[in-house]
């Protein structure tokens, strides 16, 4: 009898690894079918699909820059859209970037009837894509993925690559117990690396200029005594279920200022007026720019942050994508390691609870996961990334 429970997870194990296997199978088959060409060496135009907000974008970025660099003369363009209008996404990240030759961007309201959709793929048709590649998104189904393979081959693309499924919203608890999900930049790497795209390094090419930092000179130095320390804080998140409490990012910014840091808190103009009650309760050295900067220009600043602490959001990826260390408060609503930030340098705090991998947007339970972090755990994790960072600033020397 004692075998019994190895038996029944290896059973477990063997029936969810048939459940990826089998979509994802029939997912190659229709690709071959639909783009039964082997991979171009070279392309005159190659085209990268990939929606989403700004976490969805910076966590692609390492893989779009392979794919420039395996098709170094192509125009290459990004297809991609955030939702509906007025949400963050590509155009605020990568308007001004080089490497990429052009930007596509769609709104939900341009795919809302079949005529649109017509339309939308007659524009890309105009492309006359050589190479189509997606990046396909961390909650993909199998019906999205036909569907984008097919308006991938209407558009004319010669060769497609990427369609894939990574994440079954079935029996999630015992997958997230059973289960390594790779980290979203990882994921996304060996989506291209499958496709014949070597990642030599990985590398977030954000086009910042002198004049983001001459923006951020001239918010800055008024409020800001020269050479001090600076820490981000950004309370905010997309989903409610990963807002840790307002009044304990301000305990958590409170203790940063004693400790001598000027805090910069950092959000949308959504978030302006949090960002003030927490302003109100340090007292100390603050300054609140939640709505006054670019994303590029926060990047700026959070490039100039000794750590960042923050919700689940895409605030954390773009401190990663500038080697600025998180501590990065989590709740237990999906798939743990997913959505970290990328590198060895972050620490993240969440607790598992009897409801986690629920994928809620808005929690029953009050927010229970998050609030189990308290704020002697962040005030443990901020001094931990300190002396690692010390450490490192006297091995370098």
């Amino acid at each position: 009898m004692r075998f019994m429970p190895q038996l029944l997870t290896g059973l477990w194990w063997a029936l969810v690894e048939t459940l990826y296997c089998f979509p994802n199978a029939g997912l190659r088959f229709v690709r071959f079918c639909l783009f039964p060409r082997t991979k171009p060496n070279k392309a005159r135009t190659v085209c990268i699909y990939r929606i989403g907000n700004l976490g969805d974008i910076l966590c692609a970025l390492p893989a779009m820059w392979a794919v420039r660099i395996a098709y170094p003369s192509a125009k290459l363009t990004l297809v991609t859209s955030p939702g509906r209008k007025g949400l963050p996404g590509a155009v605020e990240l990568l308007r001004d970037a080089r490497w990429l030759d052009d930007l596509f961007v769609y709104y939900s309201e341009d795919i809302a009837t079949v005529r649109k959709q017509l339309e939308l793929v007659k524009r890309l048709r105009q492309k006359r894509f050589d190479v189509w590649i997606e990046l396909p998104s961390s909650l993909a189904t199998v019906r999205a993925s036909l569907r984008n393979m097919a308006v991938a081959r209407l558009s004319g693309a010669r060769w497609g690559w990427g369609w894939s499924i990574s994440t079954i919203r079935w029996a999630t608890q015992m997958q997230s117990e059973s289960r390594t999900f790779p980290n979203e930049v990882d994921r996304l790497r060996r989506v291209v690396e499958a496709g014949g795209v070597r990642v030599e390094q990985v590398r977030f090419p954000l086009p910042l200029g002198e004049h983001h930092a001459a923006a951020v000179d001239a918010l800055l130095q008024p409020a800001v005594p020269p050479a001090a320390p600076l820490v981000g804080i950004a309370p905010g998140a997309k989903r409610p279920a990963n807002r840790w409490p307002l009044e304990r990012f301000a305990d958590v910014g409170r203790e940063l200022s004693h400790r001598g840091f000027t805090v910069v808190l950092l959000g949308g103009l959504d978030e302006r007026q949090g960002c003030e009650r927490i302003a109100s309760r340090i007292g100390g050295a603050v300054v609140n720019v939640a709505g006054e900067l670019s994303v590029l220009e926060s990047c700026e600043v959070l490039r100039r942050c000794a750590f960042l602490v923050c919700n689940d959001s895409g605030v954390q990826h773009m401190a990663a994508a500038v080697c600025t260390p998180c501590v990065s408060i989590f709740s237990a609503r999906e798939m743990p390691g997913k959505w970290y930030p990328y590198g060895a340098q972050h620490i993240v705090l969440t607790r598992k609870v009897p409801c986690h991998s629920c994928y809620t947007s808005e929690c029953p339970h009050d927010n229970l996961c998050v609030k189990l972090v308290q704020v002697p755990d962040v005030m443990r994790a901020t001094e931990r990334i300190q002396r690692e960072t010390l450490r490192c600033a006297e091995s370098s020397d």
